[in-house]
């Protein structure tokens, strides 16, 4: 049942990132595609790569954290 929420979580704050970032996230952590890989798919070079899935890690995390906050 946790675990269900947190990925319902998850999925909602997976829409509120930027475009670069959701489809990096999304190909690198759900679709296990490499960097080179998502560099090739988005025409993006592999520091952007890094960065968006760096970046996008980061603010899914705080989303989420403030969504928990907003709740309580």
């Amino acid at each position: 049942m946790e675990k269900d929420y947190l990925l319902e979580r998850m999925g909602a704050a997976l829409e509120e990132l930027n475009k670069e970032q959701k489809q990096c996230v999304t190909l690198f952590y759900l679709e296990k595609k490499s960097y080179q890989e998502i560099a090739e798919t988005t025409h993006l070079s592999l520091m952007q790569v890094k960065s968006h899935i760096q970046n996008g890690k980061r603010n899914l995390r705080l989303l989420m954290e403030k969504k928990e906050n907003n709740a309580n």
